[in-house]
């Protein structure tokens, strides 16, 4: 059975879609369709209701991994790993060669990592737990 999509699970998406090369932006839409959409000027924030801007989730979430990062690098490398958030760069850094993230499952992962899949697991957790406590969002 299908687990049921949290905000949690919704922000961590969002913020792996942020962390690709380039950066996703909001909607879908590039900064050069925005620009001619509204043209020639640039509105950030959202919808101008006075809300958080519209990449708040991800920069928030980015900070909590960097903080864990200065902590339990292992840590904020799985989850990275988990969601293809910044992957490469973990890949480059711990010298995972020749590293590849298409179809690759838990278990290639954690290998790749040089731990076993439970670790990997407990550590996914223990990431996602701390995002979840400190953004106060549904796990």
């Amino acid at each position: 059975m299908a687990r049921r999509k949290t905000d949690l699970d919704a922000g961590l998406e969002l913020w792996a879609r942020w962390s690709l090369p380039g950066g996703a932006v909001s909607g879908g839409r590039s900064m050069l369709a925005k620009l001619i959409d509204n043209k020639g000027e640039l509105f950030f924030g959202g919808s101008g209701s006075g809300g958080m801007p519209a990449d708040g989730i991800e920069w928030a979430i980015e900070a909590v991994v960097l903080s864990m990062f200065a902590v339990e690098p292992m840590r904020a490398d799985v989850l990275r790993l988990e969601y293809g958030a910044a992957d490469y760069q973990v890949a480059d850094r711990r010298k995972i060669a020749d590293y590849d993230p298409s179809g690759l499952d838990q278990y290639q992962k954690a290998h790749a990592l040089g731990i076993s899949r439970r670790t990997y697991m407990r550590r996914l957790a223990e990431a996602r737990d701390a995002i979840a406590a400190q953004l106060r969002l549904t796990p």
